[in-house]
């Protein structure tokens, strides 16, 4: 029987299921309290070896997705409210993440400010159709390059500017990821690149900078953020 470990680091309890790949069958499981305190690989490591030692196997490929530290915060920078703005806030959703901050229009002190009270760990800023209205999205771009922000940032606005924008915030070391348009044209919504693009930042920078663990394991181990995992999971059952 070959078997794998599917965990998922939780902000109160950790959950780890060994399960038999081959039927599809769920093994063992166990859970232990998650230890943001200290070090979440203490917690993780008592459920997988709890896991595994109820059923009487080791050295199996672990599999790990993480909510803990308040999983992935996710503010939505778009180009009106009602088209761009709720395509980022949709993209993001199935990304996984847990919207806490959408703005539409054209960025000024007071939306900066509003901006960096939400805390995002990443921002997506979207608008204009391919082709279609830039100003709104370059206006953006260089209101958050000037303000030196630091927070990464996944671009999938306006393709026919994308390359001008994204050499604009990488210039001024905005941690910046670019993506296909989120909404190409008016009425298609496309949210597939976007979407691997905001989990490659969870992957790459949010993980780690949450200091939810020392060294680089932690970081290695983990795969997507849960929210993610369990939607991928449910379009696989479906």
């Amino acid at each position: 029987m070959s078997v794998a470990v599917c965990a998922d680091v939780g902000s109160t309890y950790t959950k780890a299921a060994v399960v038999d790949l081959d039927g599809g069958g769920l093994v063992a499981a166990a859970a232990a309290p998650t230890t943001v305190g200290t070090d979440v690989l203490h917690g993780l490591d008592a459920a997988v070896g709890a896991a595994t030692a109820c059923a009487g196997v080791r050295d199996v490929p672990w599999y790990v997705c993480s909510s803990a530290g308040g999983g992935l915060r996710l503010a939505v920078i778009g180009y009106e409210p009602l088209v761009t703005a709720q395509a980022g806030r949709r993209v993001g959703l199935s990304a996984g993440a847990n919207v806490v901050h959408v703005a539409a229009g054209r960025l000024g002190a007071a939306d900066l400010t509003a901006l960096r009270a939400a805390r995002p760990d990443v921002v997506l800023l979207v608008g204009g159709t391919d082709g279609g209205d830039a100003e709104t999205l370059t206006h953006n771009a260089t209101r958050l390059a000037k303000a030196r922000w630091r927070v990464p940032v996944v671009l999938a606005g306006n393709g026919d500017v994308r390359d001008d924008l994204h050499a604009l915030l990488a210039a001024a070391k905005v941690p910046v990821t670019v993506a296909d348009n989120v909404l190409p044209r008016i009425g298609v919504l496309a949210p597939a690149p976007a979407r691997a693009a905001i989990r490659e930042v969870f992957l790459r920078h949010v993980i780690g900078g949450k200091k939810l663990s020392r060294g680089g394991r932690f970081a290695r181990l983990v795969r997507a953020a849960t929210p993610d995992a369990v939607l991928t999971g449910v379009e696989v059952l479906a």
